[in-house]
């Protein structure tokens, strides 16, 4: 899933209006997994890589894939959200059941580009038949699910938060959402 929709989806089912340390931890916890793209991404501009190079080469490669194997591990937001749970830390057990959602629903929508989920514990990929990008592997579906709850999120979101600020971000992100979507089905054709 993008980006976007892992905060919306974590913010859903654990954000409350009352708390804004936890909704930031919420949405931190939602982008701790895709942090590690993010910053690779960031350092293939610096080295100067084309896109092939940096998405069908460099990605492949180490260390990047041990650190996305890190960021993306159920086993390690697992330890540490049961530490945090039990140690009382609220904010890091929020912030650990956000990034547990995030590599949930990542999980069946990862097709070749699957992470180690189960890293440390194994090397092992599940290689969805259904990708939430690409056209080629079943993106259409994986980029219908992706919408269908990025916008049940949202209207969960929208009759949660009064604040028009909240909403109009969210109305943002929606807008945005369909805008891949679209992107996804033009892409296919």
């Amino acid at each position: 899933m993008n980006t976007l929709a892992h905060i919306v989806i974590a913010s859903a089912a654990l954000s409350r209006p009352e708390s804004q340390a936890r909704n930031r931890a919420v949405i931190t916890g939602a982008l701790l997994p895709d942090l590690s793209m993010f910053v690779f991404f960031a350092w293939s501009r610096l080295q100067g890589w084309s896109g092939d190079e940096t998405w069908n080469v460099r990605y492949w490669m180490e260390p990047w894939q041990t650190i996305g194997a890190i960021s993306n591990s159920f086993v390690i937001f697992g330890v540490i959200g049961v530490l945090a749970w039990w140690r009382r830390w609220p904010l890091i057990a929020f912030a650990c059941g956000a990034a547990l959602l995030h590599i949930a629903f990542d999980f069946p929508l990862h097709a070749d580009d699957a992470h180690r989920h189960f890293w440390p514990v194994s090397d092992w990929r599940f290689n969805s038949p259904v990708s939430y990008w690409d056209p080629s592997q079943n993106g259409l579906i994986g980029g219908a699910i992706e919408t269908a709850a990025v916008l049940l999120a949202s209207l969960v979101l929208w009759f949660r938060f009064e604040r028009i600020r909240i909403r109009t971000v969210l109305a943002i992100l929606v807008v945005l959402q369909l805008a891949v979507f679209v992107a996804t089905i033009n892409w296919a054709s």
